[in-house]
C-alpha cells in the first residue's frame, strides 16, 4: 500500500512540474528572434511574440541542452496600440480612444500623452483637469468621450457624446493640442 501511494504521489508531483513548463500561447506571432554571444558562442536565444491582446511576450530558451523556454515575461501593451484603428479607404484614417463615461481616464491619459485644451483668451494651455468644462455633463443625459488621432497630421479631437436614453441627444468636439510642457 505505502509502494502505491509512493508511486502516486511521486507521478502527481512530476506532472505538476511538466505542467509548469512555459509555452508560446496560441495566436501569438513571432516578431523577432535574437541569439546573444560570448566571445561566438551562443548562450541563450531571445524571441519576441505579439499575442493576440497586443501585449509582447519575450521568451527566453537555453541553447544548451533541449532548447526548451527557460524565462517568459510579458510586457504591457503600449499606450497608442490601446486604440482602435478606424480606416478610411485611401486616406489615413483615425486611432479611437473611447472612454465610456469615466473621465477620470481620460484625464489621466491626456496628462500622461501631455495633451491640453488651448485658451480661446490668452492662448495658454493649460493641465486637464475634471473641473473643466469640456467634461461637464448635462442633468441625468450620459456621457460618452471619445479622443481621435488623426493619422494624417497627428492632430487630436475630443469628441464627447450625450445620450438622453437610447437617443443620442447631443455631440461636442473639443480640438485638443499636444504640448511639451503645460502654462498653468
Amino acid at each position: 500500500m505505502k509502494k502505491i501511494l509512493f508511486w502516486v504521489c511521486f507521478f502527481v508531483f512530476i506532472s505538476g512540474l511538466w505542467a509548469q513548463q512555459f509555452t508560446i500561447p496560441a495566436g501569438a506571432v513571432l516578431l523577432e528572434s535574437t541569439e546573444f554571444k560570448n566571445n561566438g558562442v551562443a548562450y541563450i536565444i531571445e524571441r519576441r511574440y505579439k499575442l493576440p491582446s497586443g501585449e509582447i511576450l519575450y521568451a527566453y530558451y537555453d541553447v544548451d541542452g533541449n532548447n526548451s523556454v527557460t524565462i517568459q515575461k510579458i510586457e504591457q501593451t503600449p499606450i497608442l496600440a490601446l486604440g482602435t484603428n478606424i480606416n478610411i479607404s485611401g486616406m489615413p484614417g483615425y486611432r479611437e480612444f473611447n472612454f465610456g463615461d469615466d473621465r477620470r481616464r481620460l484625464v489621466q491619459f491626456m496628462k500622461i500623452m501631455k495633451l491640453g485644451q488651448k485658451d480661446n483668451y490668452s492662448g495658454r494651455v493649460k493641465t486637464p483637469s475634471l473641473s473643466d468644462d469640456i467634461f461637464d455633463t448635462f442633468g441625468s443625459w450620459r456621457s460618452e468621450f471619445k479622443l481621435l488621432l488623426d493619422l494624417y497630421d497627428e492632430t487630436w479631437v475630443l469628441e464627447h457624446r450625450q445620450w438622453s436614453g437610447t437617443r443620442l441627444a447631443s455631440t461636442d468636439t473639443t480640438a485638443i493640442i499636444r504640448v511639451n510642457r503645460y502654462n498653468d
